[in-house]
Order: structure tokens, then sequence, then C-alpha cells
């Protein structure tokens, strides 16, 4: 058996989300209860808000523990303008054990989109350091991590290269993941690959998960192949025929991630240099046709 790494799993994993708007008047819990739409993850967000497991505070902007969060959110300019600028606060914060999500966390962004309908708020995911989208969007009863799930920032790294981090994943009770020493050209290469071991890693840990939801330490293999079919299923797509495989090895590694301590890196196996690895190894593998496949994406 190849070297494993243990994962020390947490008892509960946190999301907050973050509604910036000027309107005093949010609705109470009871009312809020009432403006969530029918559906079984809206029901799943009033029995949460029934208990200490759904919170919503709200504060004004000047006193607020998380404006300094909103200067490195990642979004669009006018978006971003609107949170910053804002006089309110109102912090959605769900409290769930790992087995719990992802269905707590989407119920949580559930109930931060309804508040940000109610008060003509911007939501901003505090977790994956990003604006969400349009709040006036439905939210989708199934899960899937392209939804606005999972940030992934870029950022100067060793010499003449790009350093790639994750944000998100550790309100699922994963690890961050951070890529290294990636060529100016192949960044959306380590993007792309950075999506699919989220996913890859995330349907394994809720299939682990799912066998003994009270075990504390989960052993993977240190090194694995990422197939490309993982990165379509970051998009909830189905392809065959991807070709080969990307071969890589994971190893413990500090992340930028402002709410954990220390993330997964992923590099070649056998120490290949990586910027060469990048060039030969991973992009040729990476799928060129996403658009066609997307076409199969899951309903």
């Amino acid at each position: 058996m190849g070297e494993t790494l243990s994962l020390t799993i947490p008892e509960s994993t946190t999301t907050r989300f973050l509604v910036a708007t000027d309107d005093r008047g949010a609705p109470g819990i009871q009312r809020l209860r009432d403006m969530l739409p029918a559906g079984g993850l809206a029901r799943t967000a009033r029995d949460l808000l029934a208990s200490p497991l759904l919170l919503v505070t709200g504060c004004s902007a000047a006193d607020s523990p998380w404006a300094s969060r909103l200067r490195v959110l990642g979004g669009g300019e006018t978006e971003l303008a609107a949170l910053r600028s804002a006089r309110r606060h109102l912090v959605v914060t769900s409290i769930a054990a790992p087995a719990a999500q992802p269905r707590q966390a989407q119920a949580a962004r559930l109930v931060a989109r309804t508040l940000a309908a109610a008060t003509g708020g911007q939501v901003a995911d505090l977790a994956a350091n990003q604006v969400l989208g349009d709040p006036a969007e439905p939210e989708p009863e199934c899960f899937l991590l392209c939804d606005g799930w999972l940030g992934v920032f870029v950022a100067p790294g060793e010499g003449r290269t790009m350093r790639a981090d994750t944000a998100g994943l550790h309100r699922f009770g994963l690890p961050e993941l951070v890529a290294c020493q990636i060529p100016y050209g192949r960044l959306l290469t380590a993007v792309t690959v950075l999506r699919g071991l989220a996913a890859r890693l995330l349907t394994e840990h809720r299939t682990w998960l799912s066998g003994d939801s009270t075990a504390t330490t989960w052993r993977l293999p240190a090194d694995l192949s990422l197939d490309p079919g993982d990165i379509l299923r970051y998009w909830g797509a189905h392809h065959p025929d991807l070709g080969g495989p990307i071969p890589l090895r994971l190893t413990i590694h500090p992340t930028d991630c402002l709410d954990c301590d220390t993330g997964l890196r992923l590099s070649p196996p056998g120490g290949q240099p990586e910027p060469d690895w990048w060039e030969r190894t991973a992009a040729p593998a990476v799928p060129t046709y996403l658009q066609a496949a997307l076409n199969n994406r899951s309903p």
C-alpha cells in the first residue's frame, strides 16, 4: 500500500453568508420562515431557523467584525461596491456536522438569498470568499459544486510562476487545495484541475461519511490519478472517452484560507519539476471541449 494522508474531520463546520444592505427593517425569524419558497430545501431551512444550527444576526457595517473581509472578496466591481458601501450587515451562520453537508449550507444560502431579496441587499459568501451572483436567482435544490460553492484565487508565486488556492471546501470538512509553480500560460489549466480535484475529493468524502458519520480521521492516498471526468463532474456534466488520467501527489501545505490552517498541495509525482508537469502532463489531459460536454450536464 502506498503512502496515505490522515485528515482530521472536524466535529462541526461553519458556513457564513453576509447580506449587505441599507435597509434597517430586516424581517424577524418567523417572518423570514414565512417568506421562504416551497420545496424540500426550504423545509430544511425552516427547520434549521427554529434551531440553534442556523442563526441570523445583524449590526451596523461600522461595527461589523466582517467588514475587513469585504476588502478581499472576489467579484464584479458593481457588486463589490454595493457590498462595501452598505450601512447594515446581516450574517447568516450555519453550524453543521460534516455529514449534514452540503444540505445545511444550501439551506443557509437560501435564507441569505431570501434576506437579500427582502432588503435589496447583496450577498457575500464568506467561506468561498466571493460575491454570490444575482441574489434574486432561485437556490437550486440539487447541489453542484460549480454553482458558486468554490472560489479559486491566483497570486504571484515563486519566480515567474503563479499560485492558486481554493476557498470554500473547509465548510464541508475538507482542507482547501493549493497549486504552486504554475506557468502564466497554464493558469486556466490549474484552475480547472483544482476544480476537478475538489469535486473528486468532495464526492469521495461524502461517500466515506455516509458509511460512518462519526469517524474522526479520513485516510486517503497521497498519490492518485485525477480522471478528466472529475473535471466535468465539477460542472455536473458526464462525457465518455476523455482520455488519460492526470497523476498527482498530495501533501500537507499552508493555505491562504482565512478560516483554516492547513491545506493540501497538489504536485507532480516522482519529483517532476512543477512547471514542466503543468505544461507536459496536466495541460494535455484537461478536456478542451467543455462547452460540448456541458450540454450533458445533469438536470
